[in-house]
C-alpha cells in the first residue's frame, strides 16, 4: 500500500513536471518510482535461493542431557539480505544456552530469535548448547523468515514448514531396594528349583551370550539386526509382567490432570520397565494416557528383546497428560493375549472407587495385582489384601517431583538415585 501511495505521487509530480517545465519535479518523481520497482523487486527475490536449515547432535536423549544444536541461514545469490529476522517455534522441554527467546508464559510454543544480515552467497552458522529439561517429543519447527528492502518501504516474509525433533526419555530412578515378596517377578527369584523354558513358544530375540546353545540362534533375526541374535522362549515358571500405567491424577476425570504427579507416574513405570529388563524378564507397557501426535493409548507388548526397553522408554516419553480412554478397556484390549500367570504391576497416582473395582477384576481373572502408589503420602484406601507400595519415599527426592509443606515444588539433588540404563537404550544417531 505504501509502495501503490508513492508511485502515485510520484506520477503526479511526473505530470506536474511535464506540463510546466519543471525539471526537478521529473527527476524527483522519476527518482522514487525506480526506487519502488527496485523495492518490489527486492521483495519478490529476496528469499530466492535462502535455505534455512538446523542440526541436532542426536535424535534421543536423557532428562540433563545436553545435546549440540546448529542453525544456518544460506543466502546463495547476488541479492544481500540488509536485515533478516529468523524466529523458529521452539519448545519449552528445551533450552538454549546464549539464545533469545521470546514468548509470553500463555503461549505453548517460544520464538527462538536471529536477527542478522547477510552478504551475497554468505552464509551464516550459530553453535548452541541445548539442555534436555523435561520428557517427551519435543518437536522444533516450523520457522518465519522476515526481510525488507533497503529503503525501508516494505518488508517480505517466507515460512519454512519442516520440523526437527528429540525424544528425551523419561527419568530413571532405583526401584530395587523396595521390599517385594519373594514370590514377585520383581522380588527374590533365586531357589533351589530350576527354570525352564517352552522351546515351542518364542516370546521375542535378544543378543546372542556365550552361554546360550548355538541351537537356540535366530537366523532371521541375526540377518536383519547384523549380529547374532537368539530367542527368547516362554518360562514354565512364569516371569511375565504387564505395567498398567494409570494416566488420570484424580479420582475423576472432570477434576482435571495434574502434571507433577502424571510426571512421578511416568518415572515409576520407566523404572520398574528398566528393572524388569535388567533382570532379563518379559513386560509390556500399556496406558490410557495418550500418546502423544497420535491420538491413541499406549501399547507396548509383552516381549524380552534386546530392544524393549528402548520401545518402552519411548514410549513413555511420548505420554501426554491426557487420559482416551477408561483403564479397564485398555486391560480388557490385552487380557486375551497375556500368558497365564502374568503380573499386572498397576502404577498410579490415584486409588478412586472405579479403579478400585477394576483392580478386583484383574485379581479375579487370575492375574497376580500389585500397585506401586506416585501419589503423595501414603494411601488411605484398603484395596483388600492386594499389595500397595507407596512411592513418595523415593519420588519426593527427584527434582519437581516433590512437594513441601505448602503444596510447593521442593528442591532436591538431581542426581538422586538416578540411573541411565545407557547399554540397553540407543541415544545416539542423526
Amino acid at each position: 500500500m505504501l509502495n501503490d501511495f508513492w508511485i502515485l505521487v510520484s506520477g503526479i509530480m511526473i505530470f506536474i513536471g511535464l506540463v510546466a517545465s519543471e525539471g526537478l519535479l521529473l527527476v524527483v518523481g522519476s527518482l522514487v518510482i525506480v526506487l519502488a520497482i527496485a523495492a518490489r523487486i527486492w521483495d519478490r527475490y529476496a528469499f530466492h535461493s535462502v535455505s534455512h536449515e538446523r542440526y541436532i547432535g542426536r535424535k534421543r536423549a536423557f532428562i540433563g542431557d545436553t545435546v549440540e544444536y546448529t542453525v544456518s541461514l544460506d543466502n546463495d545469490k547476488v541479492l544481500p539480505l540488509i536485515w533478516v529476522d529468523i524466529q523458529d517455534s521452539f519448545p519449552d522441554g528445551l533450552d538454549l544456552t546464549g539464545a533469545t527467546m521470546r514468548g509470553s508464559v500463555m503461549e505453548s510454543n517460544r520464538q527462538h530469535t536471529i536477527t542478522t544480515s547477510l552478504l551475497p552467497y554468505q552464509k551464516a552458522t550459530w553453535k548452541y548448547t541445548m539442555k534436555c529439561s523435561e520428557r517427551g517429543y519435543h518437536r522444533i519447527g516450523p520457522v518465519r523468515l522476515r526481510t525488507g528492502d533497503i529503503f525501508g518501504f516494505s518488508s517480505a516474509e517466507t515460512r519454512y514448514s519442516g520440523f526437527n525433533h528429540i525424544l528425551v526419555y523419561p527419568r530413571v530412578v532405583d526401584v530395587e531396594r523396595l521390599v517385594f515378596p519373594p514370590e514377585h517377578p520383581l522380588g527374590d527369584v533365586k531357589g533351589s528349583k530350576p527354570l525352564y523354558f517352552d522351546t515351542n513358544r518364542v516370546v521375542g530375540q535378544r543378543d546372542y551370550q556365550s552361554r546360550d546353545p548355538l541351537k537356540h540362534i535366530d537366523w532371521k533375526a541375526t540377518a536383519r539386526a547384523g549380529h547374532l541374535q537368539t530367542k527368547v522362549f516362554e518360562p514354565v515358571i512364569s516371569l511375565n509382567m504387564l505395567i498398567v500405567m494409570n494416566g488420570s491424577t484424580r479420582d475423576h476425570s472432570w477434576q482435571g490432570s495434574n502434571r507433577r504427579l502424571f510426571e512421578r507416574t511416568v518415572t515409576v513405570a520407566a523404572s520398574v520397565a528398566e528393572l524388569a529388563d535388567r533382570r532379563g524378564y518379559s513386560y509390556g507397557v500399556v496406558s490410557n494416557a495418550v500418546a502423544s501426535y497420535s491420538g491413541k493409548w499406549i501399547n507396548v507388548p509383552l516381549g524380552a528383546s534386546s530392544t524393549q526397553l528402548s520401545m518402552a522408554l519411548e514410549a513413555l516419553a511420548m505420554a501426554a497428560p491426557y487420559v482416551v480412554a477408561p483403564l479397564s478397556e485398555v486391560v480388557n484390549s490385552r487380557r486375551e493375549s497375556l500368558p497365564a500367570g502374568t503380573t499386572v504391576l498397576l502404577v498410579t497416582p490415584a486409588l478412586g472407587d472405579s479403579l478400585i473395582n477394576e483392580i478386583a477384576g484383574m485379581r479375579d481373572h487370575g492375574f497376580h495385582v500389585m500397585v506401586l502408589y506416585t501419589g503423595d503420602g501414603i494411601p488411605e484406601r484398603d484395596l483388600g489384601g492386594i499389595q500397595v507400595i507407596p512411592m513418595a519415599g523415593i519420588l519426593d527426592e527427584l527434582p519437581g517431583h516433590g512437594v513441601d509443606d505448602n503444596g510447593g515444588l521442593e528442591p532436591s539433588d538431581p542426581d538422586a538415585r538416578f540411573r541411565r540404563p545407557l547399554d540397553r537404550v540407543p541415544t545416539g544417531g542423526t
